[in-house]
């Protein structure tokens, strides 16, 4: 049995939740967090905001992963009957043709499409060497005009999502040890979470399971630790901003995805690999993390003997707004390794999971106002 509840990772994974248009998604974290929250609160950009208290009031550490998925919006409707639509969050062009896709009415019906894609049969030799760009596909429904478009209920303004689901996989591992007489090869079966969304649904549900924990196994810890679902973080971190502000942290820790660089043709450009336990930033573009604060969740970790990693990626997280707010709040992300982000299938390590939990328990144990309080001293 996996130490995290894959069951809500599942769930909430094949929800709808672009950003913007969270709230369903939220709906269920709400649920299933509220058994182990002591207070329940959101702002108004929908970012819930779960609270579990120490044995101090501060300080407050606030823990935060996004809910919101990569999507679309329609834009318009052709009089052939075809939709123009617009990313909401980063895509690159050539994942998009013939993928299927879901499109959620104002009545909340959902209708399927797929993004349009000329046959091979029909493209000249200069036309297939070209990268076809969003603004030149369409969604189609399966109508022949926009009279029967809206007829589904289709209408400008809304929201639309990839169409996968989520799998579990498990896949042999040669796992080499120390014996006395030499390495020892073995292989070791090992679970990894197929599907959409895992930007930032991972980060969000681990933050959850963090709360679980402090819960179901009375755990003490010297603070007040805030819980965040936030929203919009793929439009320009903007449910962070607002949750912070709302918060006032004195420490924050953003659980979001890195860039799995072992697949072919990333090499060093993600020096993190899937399996290898989370991976600590050391640099992005939204944020420099607090070195004595990286320093001591990577003392931290070497002392458990719990993997880590380290990473730099032309990215961004939560972390890179709340680090500004109030008169400042040192900050850092832990990130979990995942391949083919930001395209309709990711693949990622339950083990990965399991230890960015594991590394963040341990870390609020220990987290209290005097350590808290040096990671700024002058």
């Amino acid at each position: 049995m996996s130490k995290i509840n894959l069951n809500l990772l599942e769930e909430l994974t094949n929800d709808f939740g672009p950003s913007g248009f969270e709230w369903e998604v939220q709906k269920k974290m709400r649920n299933y967090v509220e058994k182990f929250a002591d207070h329940i609160d959101k702002d108004r950009t929908g970012s819930l905001i779960f609270t579990k208290k120490g044995t101090e009031d501060s300080p407050k550490i606030m823990i935060a992963g996004h809910i919101d998925e990569i999507g679309f919006q329609i834009k318009s409707i052709t009089k052939d009957g075809f939709l123009k639509f617009h990313q909401l969050g980063g895509w690159w062009d050539q994942t998009l043709l013939s993928q299927r896709v879901i499109i959620r009415t104002r009545k909340g019906e959902f209708i399927p499409g797929i993004i349009t894609a000329k046959p091979p049969h029909v493209l000249s030799p200069e036309d297939r060497n070209k990268v076809v760009v969003k603004d030149k596909m369409y969604i189609d429904v399966g109508c022949i005009s926009k009279e029967e478009v809206k007829e589904l209920g289709i209408r400008e303004g809304d929201p639309v999502m990839p169409d996968a689901k989520f799998e579990i996989w498990e896949r042999p591992r040669l796992i080499e040890t120390e014996n006395g007489e030499g390495k020892e090869k073995k292989f070791e079966m090992k679970k990894f979470a197929v599907g959409k969304a895992f930007d930032d649904r991972v980060g969000a549900v681990l933050t959850a399971e963090i709360i679980r924990r402090l819960k179901e196994e009375n755990i003490e810890h010297p603070n007040t630790v805030y819980g965040c679902s936030t929203t919009q973080e793929e439009v320009g971190l903007r449910g962070a901003r607002t949750a912070a502000e709302k918060i006032l942290p004195d420490l924050a820790i953003a659980i979001d995805v890195d860039i799995s660089g072992d697949v072919p043709g990333i090499g060093d450009k993600a020096p993190a690999k899937m399996g290898k336990g989370p991976s600590l930033f050391i640099y992005d573009r939204s944020m420099i993390p607090n070195p004595r604060f990286r320093n001591f969740m990577i003392d931290l970790a070497e002392e458990l003997n719990i993997p880590y990693q380290l990473s730099t990626v032309p990215g961004g997280t939560d972390a890179g707004v709340i680090h500004l707010s109030g008169i400042g709040c040192p900050s850092l992300a832990i990130c979990v390794p995942t391949r083919h982000i930001h395209s309709h299938n990711g693949i990622i390590s339950v083990d990965d999971m399991e230890n960015t939990v594991e590394l963040i328990v341990e870390a609020l144990k220990r987290l209290n106002k005097q350590v808290v309080e040096s990671f700024t001293e002058i």
